[in-house]
């Protein structure tokens, strides 16, 4: 009786350390999939190319769709999908656009606004010790 009970808390620790490896597991894919998408955008705001601007939009949608497929907290779920659904939004809209050399700079500065939600959304998920102080 006693080494059933052993086998059985062993079986439930080892399922409980699966289900908190796979989320942190979850967590580190997320990170680095957010990661290439700046990277991409950082290679879009500096090339000059018409078509590399274009594979790097391309890149970072592809990247965008692994994010919203992310299985985020329940009490984040919302606000994140709104950010991606917003970041989703301007990349269609770039993506649209007959881009040439004469209107990269346009797209370009369509693109900063995916950076402006970057922050706005950080700031809104990681909120400063004051805000959390003072509300």
């Amino acid at each position: 009786m006693k080494n059933r009970i052993a086998q059985l808390g062993l079986i439930i620790s080892l399922l409980f350390s699966t289900l908190v490896n796979s989320a942190e597991i979850d967590s580190i894919e997320l990170k680095v999939t957010m990661k290439q998408m700046r990277l991409a955008y950082t290679q879009a705001m500096k090339t000059t190319s018409v078509d590399e601007f274009a594979a790097h939009i391309d890149e970072m949608s592809k990247r965008l769709a692994v994010a919203q497929s992310y299985n985020f907290s329940p009490d984040r779920a919302e606000m994140s999908n709104q950010g991606l659904d917003k970041v989703e939004s301007i990349l269609n809209s770039i993506q649209q656009t007959d881009i040439t050399e004469e209107n990269l700079t346009v797209a370009k500065s369509k693109l900063e606004d995916v950076d402006s939600l970057r922050k706005e959304y950080h700031k809104k998920s990681k909120p400063s010790i004051w805000s959390l102080i003072f509300g």
